[in-house]
């Protein structure tokens, strides 16, 4: 029962970008996630004023960034099994 709550607990103090993504084999701290999201953003906003892309790139950056860190999370588990 014991084990059952520090797991719970480990899970919930995840920053939300982690769970959110089901990462299972990357332990990002939360200023990598700070980074990872808020930066792709940010990134994308400052790329969209300077009008070197267009604003559709504020939504799909920070997504494409999302997926590379899922695959990566994916690429790690299989590495892990292998």
């Amino acid at each position: 029962m014991s084990e059952y709550r520090h797991g719970r607990v480990a899970r919930l103090r995840r920053p939300w970008y982690a769970r959110t993504l089901r990462l299972k084999h990357l332990h990002l701290s939360h200023v990598w996630c700070v980074v990872l999201f808020e930066g792709s953003v940010a990134l994308a906003v400052l790329m969209a004023l300077t009008e070197l892309v267009p604003w559709l790139v504020v939504l799909v950056l920070p997504l494409a960034v999302a997926a590379m860190v899922k695959i990566n999370d994916v690429i790690a588990g299989a590495h892990d099994r292998g």
